[in-house]
């Protein structure tokens, strides 16, 4: 599974463009709808005779700086099927309900999109509510006591995707919202009880 490069495509709208057009293959499968999350294509099919919907992820990728200097100014692409289990996680809601594949593995990329949709609408309301002296539990896998989630005091918010928190020596870090600990887990209780 590498990466394809069509000859044209100078620019990721261009690359999306011609995607859409010769990706679709009318009376065989069609694209019936899509969407673009910064370099992510997710694309719905529908497979006319077999009557049923898929999702297809094409991740979207530019020349690197030293191709661009050296003159290299094509977008490629490699497209990966709903029941490949992409390792995306962001298809918009309107795109998974409309996908009827039953494949387990795409079954399961879809409830994994749904999941972390709720974990970020969490992840969002706790930052909002966060004061400092909060503790929260953060996925840390390099702790030394071999423990995956940690506690962190919460200190100050530095943007939206990063926040100030001590650790429980005191030391500053700066940490991702998007580690955070949401939600009841075995071990995060484990942990905490230590």
């Amino acid at each position: 599974m590498g990466w394809s490069v069509p000859y044209h495509t100078h620019s990721r709208d261009e690359l999306v463009d011609w995607l859409l057009q010769h990706q679709n293959e009318p009376g065989h499968c069609e694209i019936i709808d899509h969407s673009r999350r910064g370099n992510v294509l997710y694309a719905l099919f529908r497979h006319v005779s077999k009557r049923y919907r898929f999702i297809v992820v094409f991740l979207l990728e530019g020349p690197s700086p030293d191709a661009r200097r050296a003159g290299d100014r094509s977008w490629g692409y490699k497209d990966i099927d709903e029941s490949s289990g992409p390792r995306v996680y962001d298809c918009p809601e309107r795109l998974l309900r409309q996908s009827d594949a039953q494949d387990t593995n795409a079954i399961a990329w879809r409830e994994a999109c749904r999941r972390q949709r709720r974990e970020q609408a969490e992840r969002r309301r706790l930052s909002k509510a966060c004061r400092p002296g909060d503790r929260l539990r953060y996925r840390a896998c390099w702790n030394q006591d071999g423990s995956l989630i940690g506690t962190v005091i919460f200190v100050h918010h530095h943007t939206s995707t990063f926040f100030v928190g001590k650790d429980l020596e005191g030391k500053l870090w700066r940490y991702r919202w998007s580690a955070v600990v949401t939600g009841d887990t075995s071990e995060a209780a484990n942990s905490d009880a230590a």
